[in-house]
């Protein structure tokens, strides 16, 4: 066999090795990403879920203190409370930046509204309406808080979702 008789059969063995691998790879990283993208999608859902239990709580809160008829079924505040902590945590390891910042504000100011509120209501804790008027005055504000911010979140990951779709 000569040079050119090997050549003419090893050069589509090397074309296809080449095509294979680059198809391969090229196949590896969109996977990657559409699977980065999953998970950061149902992050992104847990902490907007969240939000949305606290606006749920807080308008609980606000109709049975004006008496009116409140929406079926229980509100989980501090559940919400600790998923908005942890995402704001570590959030930063899969959220985006501006994301990751809005949650990490709201966690802020949600933490500085709790403690005032319980700070200040502290003389008032020893009678039942007392305890009601700070409740809704502390749902006033987390539902401020979420009413700032829920938007802005389902902004930004309705804009990613369609980046990555």
């Amino acid at each position: 066999m000569d040079i050119e008789e090997i050549l003419k059969y090893l050069s589509p063995i090397t074309v296809g090795l080449l095509a294979a691998f680059l198809a391969s790879k090229f196949a590896l990283v969109k996977f990657k990403q559409e699977k980065t993208w999953g998970e950061r999608r149902e992050s992104y859902k847990e902490v907007i879920e969240a939000f949305e239990e606290l606006a749920h709580w807080a308008e609980q809160v606000r109709a049975s203190h004006c008496c009116e008829p409140t929406i079926g079924g229980e509100a989980y505040f501090d559940e919400s409370l600790r998923k908005i902590s942890k995402f704001s945590a570590t959030g930063a390891l899969f959220f985006s930046k501006s994301f990751h910042k809005i949650v990490e504000e709201s966690n802020t100011k949600l933490s500085k509204t709790l403690f005032q509120v319980n700070e200040e209501s502290a003389p008032d804790s020893y009678t039942e309406q007392g305890v009601a008027e700070w409740h809704f005055i502390l749902a006033k504000d987390v539902r401020d808080i979420i009413d700032e911010n829920l938007p802005k979140l389902v902004s930004i990951a309705m804009d990613e979702s369609h980046k990555n779709t």
